[in-house]
């Protein structure tokens, strides 16, 4: 055996940073294996479920760009629905972006960076959580996080007055593709356009503002199909119920947002850090590169509070923002790297970013992973399995109609009534008692039912009490 032939394989950059990312894609897989859906899933997933017919009317019909709901519709026609393929589907990018960005960023960058950069991927809070979620936000942060890689060698190639057209039409492509996933991954990935427009103004490259100009006008060009069906649907925007009235106190909590791990000192104590990073790293005109990804996600929230302001409703929740959270942190990557190598790789900093890595990721996949395999959704659906048939109906009562969405994918047969219609159900007829609505099952009696307790319930964040209501 070639010992020294197996160590400096284990040196090697590149082969670190394939390990790490074979790691982390385990990692991620080991969180798909659940049937938890909370409100916006079961809305995607039910709509996926649909005909073709269906999902397009759907999708047009809805607020949001049409990427997720048709691929996500693709999938499943070939491999089949279930919630399996659904939270594979919104896995696939992050595993990707572990492997094509992290390599992107090595080229760019170096491998301190790359590895900074695939360690938060990793660690940093939200990754895991909308790694698995079937909605469209992991796909969003895959499209802005290689959008970033493909920044940093537009702004590295100015630097050197000579960017390469495979930097531009990746930057261009994923920025594109952003349009057609999330509205503010869109806007995301614009200001990025912003700052490689500022940069070149600034470094006075005016031989750069022909390129500049010829890829975004190809990019409006590519982008005008969902710029169209978006100026359709602005008519459906609305506020939604998680979407809290704005103020500075939601402001404040959206700016500490990609910090929050539920540990409040912990969360505290990244939050310092990393913005410390970028302080010096100002003061000390380390590498602007990192500042100006950093820079993006409050960019990003700024012109969501914007919005609003001028809608005169909220329009924005700080979920939007998830799309640039790997534009943060690859951002975060560059001035780690700058700073510690500007402090001669001081061992303490060195060691207190490893152990926020360690501690971070540690926090963080354990939430997700309690979240996900959460036992309540198999005793909820291992009743109901049994007990359900295809005549019943239900009645619920809920502020925001959480529970009922929920019960459109769980139990797509299942038929939604009210009092006055109750009678026509020729099945079993049950009442699903939600907080504050208690008063709603008193009523029973006044329509000649006597209510019998079955038991309480619970999935994802939910939980309900159920009865099942006979004639009296």
């Amino acid at each position: 055996m070639d010992i020294s032939g197996i160590k400096k394989r284990f040196s090697d950059p590149g082969f670190i940073l394939l390990i790490t990312a074979l790691f982390g894609s385990m990692l991620y897989i080991s969180l798909i294996y659940n049937d938890n859906l909370w409100v916006d899933e079961a809305f995607t997933a039910s709509l996926i479920r649909g005909s073709w017919p269906e999902v397009i009317r759907d999708t047009v019909a809805d607020t949001l760009p049409p990427f997720y709901n048709f691929a996500g519709k693709l999938l499943t026609v070939i491999f089949g629905y279930s919630s399996l393929i659904l939270k594979l589907f919104s896995c696939i990018p992050m595993i990707l972006l572990i492997f094509l960005g992290g390599q992107r960023v090595f080229k760019t960058c170096g491998f301190r960076t790359a590895y900074f950069f695939e360690l938060f991927l990793l660690s940093m809070p939200y990754f895991y959580h909308y790694a698995v979620e079937i909605r469209m936000y992991s796909w969003g942060m895959f499209s802005c996080g290689m959008a970033a890689a493909f920044f940093l060698e537009i702004i590295d190639g100015i630097d050197k007055r000579s960017v390469n057209k495979s930097s531009w039409i990746g930057f261009m492509l994923f920025t594109v593709f952003s349009g057609y996933i999330h509205h503010f991954a869109l806007v995301a990935a614009g200001m990025m356009w912003l700052m490689i427009l500022i940069y070149i103004t600034v470094k006075k490259e005016t031989s750069m503002f022909r390129d500049f100009a010829v890829y975004l006008i190809l990019f409006i060009i590519l982008y005008l199909p969902g710029l169209i069906l978006t100026v359709k649907q602005i008519k459906n925007a609305s506020s939604y119920f998680s979407m809290l009235p704005l103020s500075l106190g939601t402001l404040f909590s959206d700016v500490r947002y990609p910090f929050v791990t539920h540990i409040t000192l912990l969360s505290a104590v990244l939050l310092v850090f990393t913005f410390a990073a970028a302080v010096y790293s100002l003061i000390k005109g380390l590498d602007i590169k990192g500042l100006m990804l950093f820079a993006v996600i409050y960019l990003t929230l700024l012109f969501g509070y914007g919005v609003s302001l001028l809608a005169g409703k909220s329009l924005f929740t700080a979920r939007y923002l998830s799309p640039a959270l790997p534009v943060l942190w690859l951002g975060a990557a560059i001035l780690f790297d700058s700073v510690l190598a500007s402090l001669s790789n001081n061992r303490y900093l060195i060691s207190i970013l490893i152990a926020l890595i360690v501690i971070t990721g540690t926090v963080d996949y354990r939430n997700a992973y309690i979240s996900e395999y959460a036992e309540g959704v198999k005793n909820m659906k291992a009743f109901f399995d049994e007990n359900l048939t295809p005549e019943d109906g239900y009645l619920i009562f809920e502020d925001n109609y959480q529970i009922e969405l929920c019960f459109r994918y769980y139990y797509p047969e299942l038929q939604k009534t009210d009092w006055e219609n109750a009678g026509n159900i020729q099945g079993n007829l049950w009442f699903v008692e939600t907080d504050g609505f208690k008063k709603e099952l008193d009523k029973a009696a006044e329509y000649g039912y006597n209510s019998i307790y079955i038991g309480d319930f619970n999935f994802d964040r939910y939980s309900f009490s159920l009865y099942r209501l006979e004639k009296a």
